[in-house]
This record gives C-alpha cells, structure tokens and sequence, in this order.
C-alpha cells in the first residue's frame, strides 16, 4: 500500500484477505473509498441497478460457492434497499458481509442528507453489527465480523462507517492487521452421542436421511455422498443442499419438500436423519410421527430440540459429524427399503406430468417445468423466483450438482425478486456452466433492470417466464375462500405482455410463446443465442400447484 490511504481502503484489504472476489452494490460517496481499493486489489465491483440485487447477489455467492458473499449500501436508502435480502439471510443462515456507509459524524441528528439510525434497525437482522469509530480499528471489525458471518450457524454481518471516518487518510502501515480473523477447524460431536447414532443406524430397518442447508455450508457434500453410499440409506436434500448428491442417485427420494414421496417414506420410517435442516414452511413437522426414533445434527446446539423430540442429538458441524459417523459406520444396505422406495418412485412416476396435456392451450405451467427439466444437466444451474412458479420448479425441476439449485424456497422468508441476484452470482462464479432463472410474471418485475447488470458485464443467463397474468398464488388462495364472491382486489396484472421486449431492447435475445410445441425449442434457441435470453411463456392461469 502507499504511504497514506483513506481509512475505506483497510476495509478491502481485510476482504482481499479473507478471499473475497466481488463486492455486490451501487455506487456512492459514503462507501467509495472501499469501492476504489476492492478494485485495485483485483475485488470486482459489479454495479446492479438495485440494493436489494446486491444483497441477493451477495447471498447468492454464498448459495452457490459455499463461500461468504459481500455486498454494500450507501448511506441512508442505500442500506435501507440491503434490507430484504439481509433479513433473508438471517432467516437462513446464508454468510454475507454488508459494508453499510453513514452520514459524516458531525451530521448526526442534523437532518443532513442520507444522516438516519441504521444501526436500530440492521441489529435486529443481522448475526452481528457494529459502527466504526476508530479508523485504525476497522481490520478488526471487518475481521471480526467474517468471523461471526462464517463460523457457527452462519449468517448476514453489516459492519458501518461514518463518511467522515471512511475518507480520512491514515498510514496503513501504523494498522494493526491480524494474520488470521477465521480459523478452519470446526466442533465435532460428543463420542459418546456418536455412539449413540451408530447404535440407532444398525438397529434401524427404514431409516431415512433429511439433510439441508448445514450440509452445504460446512462443505460435507463429499461425507454426505460416502454415508449414503456405506449405509445404504434413502435421502432427501433441501434448500442449499439440493443437488449435495445428484437427484440422478438411486436413493434420492425428494427435494424434501412435503413431497409425496418424501411423505410415503416417512410414514413408514423406523429413524430419521435430521441433518443441518429445521421443520417449517416446506417442511411440515408432521411428517415425524410421534413414536419415529430422530437423530439430529447441527451446528446450533439449541436447535436440537427445536420442534422435534429427538432420540439422539448431535452438537456439531455437518461435515466433522458425517466424518466421525463415516469412520464407525458399518457397511450396510436396506434392499426391501430401498425396494419400497423404488415401488413408491414407479407409483408417483409421472406425477406431475400425468396433472396436464402437453398440447394444452394456454400452455400448463407443468408442462413448461418439464421442457426445462429435459434440458437441466450437470452443467447447469437452476435459479428458481416467484409464488406458484417456484412450487412448480422446486417440485419438478432437477438438481444433479452441489451449489446449482439457488431458490427463493430455501428459506422461509420467501422474498420475491431473488431470481437476478442469484443468477448474477452464479454466472460470475462458474461462467463454464449454463445459468437457467425460471420465475414468474411478477416477480419478474423485481429485477427486469437487471438485464442492463447482464448487458454490462456478458453475462449470459437464460431467463423462462412463466406469465399468467396474475399474483397466482395470492388469486389461487383466495378463491377458495371466496364463498361466490366474483370481485378480487390487486392480484390480476396484464395479460400477455411482452416482457422479452425488456430484453430484446437492452441487446438480448427474447422469444414470446403461446404454443405448447414451441417450447422447447424456443429455450434451446435461446441457450445457443449466446446472449443474456428471456423465453417468455404464457400459461393458463387456472393451474396451481397442489396445496401443501
């Protein structure tokens, strides 16, 4: 570093130090110190079109590399627009980093611009948050904060610098900067609760594997594979652990998603392996049947008994756990289990496909799902958006890798507009892979300026629309209870718009499609288009998918 720097710039070189490789914003004086250095240092800054996106892109980073996500806000409306997309990660434990900028010290309570009480309100949905005050303290807060966003259950930390502080010069060299702010190791489980587990799995008969987003986050992918594989036992994967083994595997039961097969199997299960996941929204705590033996891991010692009667409960990382519980581990099979599985596989073969007509006018939302399932690979990642679109998606569509579903379904908070943050992330992470966001017509409208970040920086994701018209959730729920009423309030919007326009318009490739036969060719034509692509479908807004 030069001999004098503005304070701002420590901020970047903690990130460059701790490996960060995009800061996620939009530009502004509070924060261009840090913004200034993140690029000299080889931090891209891509520039979106809103904080909200930021703050999505940030967690989206997390979602798809396992690693922490960074993005900032300028002061006041700046960090205000972070707000979304950090309660969300809050919500499900996803590691970002939000560099928030204030108005200048002297500014306080003066009703100068952008001066506002941030703190009040990021402390309530963030891990960790603090105020600089000490230009030479910022590496140890910047540090610090990594540490709490990485470590343990992990989630959103927002770290906030006064203007007046980020713009002072001071002499990096008189910074005390620590050589490390995150350590590697992680907590193993207790022996003899290890035991404990061991003992459950050779008694078991049916037992049955639910693994979630601790299993991506502690990167245990591998040991999840080999336990799988040693013991024979069926599994699930959810939220950020779709995809931690591919849907492709024998044992695969569902995305853990109150599925129908998922909820067959539980209804005949001896045992339950609850790993890195909590009962919820998308997964009933129904399904485990008062007399079903429950073992559970988890980071959070508190979450253990979180809703559920445990048999045994683990306290530790994912990945520590699986290796313990893969060294002791007998090599074993369940052939009528796995049997059972595969009749209950053949009965609901189709499920989803037998709910339409292909030839069906307008096009049924099931039918578009499955044209883009044929075309999921490998080398795909799947960003999924919106209410009853991503129902549909999350239900039908596949995940054959770690890190390459990213939905609005892996928490609980369910914001719409998640899509083009995700989708941002997962391009400039794995650019070798194709990039599919399917959302629907409303949520669409959250990022459609977006498609100007992709021009910007060539990223060539393929956008699926599936366009009803409506607020299709909100109009499907209420009509059930409208007891004859004709008159709904705010859930229609225009029909048959032409959104690929947006797109077309910015120097993308877009395609409008009302024949069902079409379909799949117009996704194909917009995959080799080469270009950031919307195919935007219009379906019939009869069809919801099934009621949980």
């Amino acid at each position: 570093m030069e001999d004098k720097c503005r304070a701002g710039a420590l901020v970047a070189e903690v990130l460059k130090k701790e490996g960060a490789q995009y800061l996620f914003g939009i530009p502004g004086g509070h924060i261009y110190p840090t913004m200034e250095r993140c690029e000299e240092l080889g931090i891209q800054f891509i520039g979106v079109r809103h904080e909200m996106t930021a703050a999505f892109a940030a967690e989206g980073w997390a979602l798809t590399t396992g690693k922490l996500g960074v993005c900032t806000g300028t002061a006041g409306p700046g960090v205000t627009n972070l707000l979304t997309g950090l309660a969300n990660s809050y919500v499900g434990g996803f590691p970002v980093f939000a560099l928030g900028g204030k108005a200048r010290v002297t500014e306080n309570d003066r009703n100068e611009l952008q001066d506002f009480n941030q703190m009040a309100i990021l402390s309530q949905m963030t891990k960790h948050s603090r105020a600089v005050t000490e230009p030479k303290r910022i590496p140890e807060y910047v540090g610090r904060a990594i540490a709490h966003a990485t470590t343990g259950r992990p989630g959103p930390v927002y770290i906030e610098i006064p203007r007046d502080l980020m713009e002072l010069e001071v002499e990096p060299f008189a910074v005390e900067f620590q050589e490390k702010y995150c350590v590697g190791s992680k907590p193993q489980g207790d022996p003899a609760s290890i035991q404990a587990a061991l003992d459950l799995i050779k008694q078991a008969h049916k037992p049955v594997i639910i693994a979630g987003s601790g299993v991506w986050f502690s990167q245990a992918h591998h040991e999840l594979h080999e336990f799988v594989e040693k013991t024979g036992i069926p599994f699930a994967t959810r939220n950020a652990a779709r995809g931690c083994i591919t849907d492709k595997h024998p044992l695969f039961i569902s995305p853990g998603y109150d599925h129908p097969i998922l909820q067959a199997l539980m209804a005949e299960a001896d045992l339950a392996i609850v790993i890195g996941t909590r009962p919820g929204f998308t997964l009933g705590r129904g399904i485990f049947r008062k007399d079903l033996k429950i073992i559970r891991i988890d980071i959070d010692a508190a979450e253990l008994t979180n809703q559920l009667d445990i048999t045994v409960g683990i306290h530790g990382d994912a990945r520590e756990v699986l290796r313990q519980l893969n060294e002791g581990v007998d090599q074993g099979s369940h052939p009528q289990w796995a049997g059972f599985l595969n009749a209950v596989k053949q009965q609901f073969a189709g499920l989803f496909g037998q709910m339409c007509d292909p030839a069906h006018t307008p096009i049924h939302p099931v039918h578009l799902m499955n044209q883009i399932a044929q075309r999921v690979d490998e080398e795909t990642i799947v960003v999924i958006d919106g209410g009853d679109t991503a129902t549909w998606a999350t239900l039908v569509l596949p995940a054959y890798g770690p890190g390459q579903m990213l939905s609005i379904a892996s928490t609980s908070f369910g914001p719409l507009g998640v899509g083009m943050g995700y989708a941002i992330a997962a391009k400039l992470a794995h650019p070798e892979k194709k990039v599919i966001m399917v959302t629907g017509d409303g949520a669409f409208g959250y990022g459609s300026a977006e498609f100007d970040t992709l021009k910007r920086y060539g990223l060539g994701i393929t956008t699926i629309i599936l366009n009803d018209g409506l607020w299709g959730m909100i109009k499907r729920s209420e009509a059930k209870k409208a007891s004859g009423k004709a008159r709904f309030v705010g859930v229609d919007l225009m029909e048959q718009v032409h959104y690929e326009k947006v797109v077309e318009g910015l120097g993308g490739y877009g395609e409008f499609v009302t024949d069902p036969a079409e379909v799949g060719h117009a996704i194909d034509r917009a995959l080799a288009s080469g270009k950031m692509s919307c195919v935007n479908v219009i379906t019939d807004p009869q069809f919801g998918p099934p009621s949980r």
